[in-house]
């Protein structure tokens, strides 16, 4: 795989791993300011989120360029007969 294959395939696999970590660790409010949604979180914690997408996206990312250079779907597909 190019350097380019390999950035593509962490800014999607950090994008993904980014969304589902969104709705972890949300507080909503009992009683929202007027004004604010009901369903506006009191803190967000963004900035937790993307450090640990970075994180969690660099071995995920090893395993898909990994596998992509090993052929391992291939050897899947030859072994399964699909």
């Amino acid at each position: 795989m190019t350097l380019v294959s390999i950035v593509l395939v962490y800014l999607m696999l950090w994008m993904v791993v980014f969304f589902i970590s969104l709705p972890f660790g949300i507080n909503i409010p009992d009683h929202p300011d007027e004004g604010n949604a009901s369903s506006a979180p009191i803190k967000t914690n963004l900035k937790i989120k993307v450090f640990l997408s970075t994180l969690i996206t660099l071995p995920l990312t090893y395993l898909v360029v990994s596998m992509v250079e090993n052929d391992f779907i291939n050897i899947l597909i030859d072994r399964f007969d699909i």
